[in-house]
């Protein structure tokens, strides 16, 4: 799923702010200097997540949200670009949400049950979808908080390269 966030116009070409962006990627994990790192995906531009996370998911299946960064040129002569900032889930993302949907559902049809039979501890069991609900919220708190960081080192690698930029 990928949310559009945020779009700027970059004055200078896109190859300029890609070359940017793979020197930082290039550099080893102690000499980074924006803790960015990244892949290229199939449907274009790059996507760039933090190289050390201080949240990590069990089981690791790679970063929990990602960043993709797709520049284009919008005139003939290279001295201006739009850059788009796209929020992608990753694989541990889907992994946590996808397990807490089935948990709550599985907890609510158990609760419901009881309930019909005539069981008092149904109603004590309805506290358990509540417990995976506020899972699924703390999931998304640590996804929005990592996308806006991600979206702040953009903006201060462009500052640190001196290219000019406006937001969209």
């Amino acid at each position: 799923m990928k949310k559009k966030l945020v779009e700027y116009t970059i004055y200078k070409s896109a190859d300029e702010f890609y070359k940017t962006v793979r020197t930082e990627l290039n550099r080893k994990t102690f000499g980074k200097k924006f803790n960015l790192s990244g892949d290229y995906p199939d449907n274009g531009g790059i996507d760039i997540y933090s190289t050390i996370s201080f949240a990590v998911f069990k089981p690791n299946l790679g970063p929990l949200v990602k960043l993709n960064l797709n520049c284009v040129n919008t005139n003939q002569n290279g001295t201006e670009s739009k850059l788009t900032l796209n929020r992608v889930n990753g694989a541990t993302y889907k992994m946590q949400f996808w397990f807490m949907i089935f948990f709550v559902a599985l907890t609510l049809i158990i609760a419901l049950y009881q309930i019909i039979v005539g069981n008092d501890i149904g109603f004590e069991m309805l506290m358990l979808p509540l417990f995976g609900l506020i899972y699924i919220l703390i999931i998304e708190l640590f996804s929005e908080f990592t996308i806006s960081s991600l979206n702040k080192k953009v903006e201060k690698m462009l500052n640190s390269e001196k290219l000019k930029y406006k937001k969209l």
